[in-house]
């Protein structure tokens, strides 16, 4: 980009409109490595919009010695780190808090003369399960484990999130679909 050290610079001093020509010209990369990086558009423009505030707010630690979209996308690129790390503190919370059959199920000793074996394969397959649940975009994820983890009606669903019924209908339509494909991943059901 022509004049990036002087858009910077400009930035620096509190020029709005030079940061503006920096976010145009740099959002589309950004968020198209994010989008890679989730699978999830709407979770990639936030994390896109929180790297851009982390950049801004760095401006001053911006020294030029490589090109402002490669400072840029290492900034991104933490943030999605960061995002990633705290989804997965989150999910395992959400198991243990959340879903305590589960975790007494995985900790139990098999009972005298049950087949190690079958226990193995029991806890293997319902790890598969959780991770298949977990690759699903946030909204849908959300939804499925409501529905169908919770055992939440419809009702509360729409509550809980604040969205339309219609809205719940159709992610949770959607994430059985994408839920399938996992599936088929991980070979829980046949091809």
């Amino acid at each position: 980009m022509k004049n990036e050290r002087y858009l910077v610079r400009r930035a620096i001093e509190g020029d709005a409109a030079a940061f503006g020509v920096l976010y145009r010209a740099c959002h589309e990369q950004i968020y198209a490595t994010m989008v890679r990086r989730t699978s999830d558009p709407e979770t990639a423009q936030d994390l896109v919009q929180t790297a851009f505030l982390r950049a801004y707010t760095a401006l001053g630690s911006y020294r030029g010695d490589a090109a402002f979209t490669t400072w840029l996308t290492q900034i991104a690129l933490n943030v999605h780190k960061s995002h990633f790390r705290k989804q997965q503190v989150r999910r395992r919370w959400t198991m243990v808090t959340e879903d305590p059959a589960a975790l007494a199920e995985a900790t139990r000793v098999p009972a005298a003369g049950e087949n190690p074996e079958s226990t193995v394969e029991r806890n293997q397959r319902r790890e598969l399960v959780r991770m298949s649940i977990h690759a699903l975009p946030e909204r849908y994820r959300e939804v499925i484990w409501m529905r169908y983890v919770r055992d939440w009606s419809y009702e509360e669903i729409t509550r809980a999130l604040q969205i339309p019924m219609g809205t719940v209908k159709t992610w949770l339509n959607r994430g059985r679909y994408q839920l399938k494909g996992e599936f088929r991943k991980r070979g829980l059901v046949p091809s």
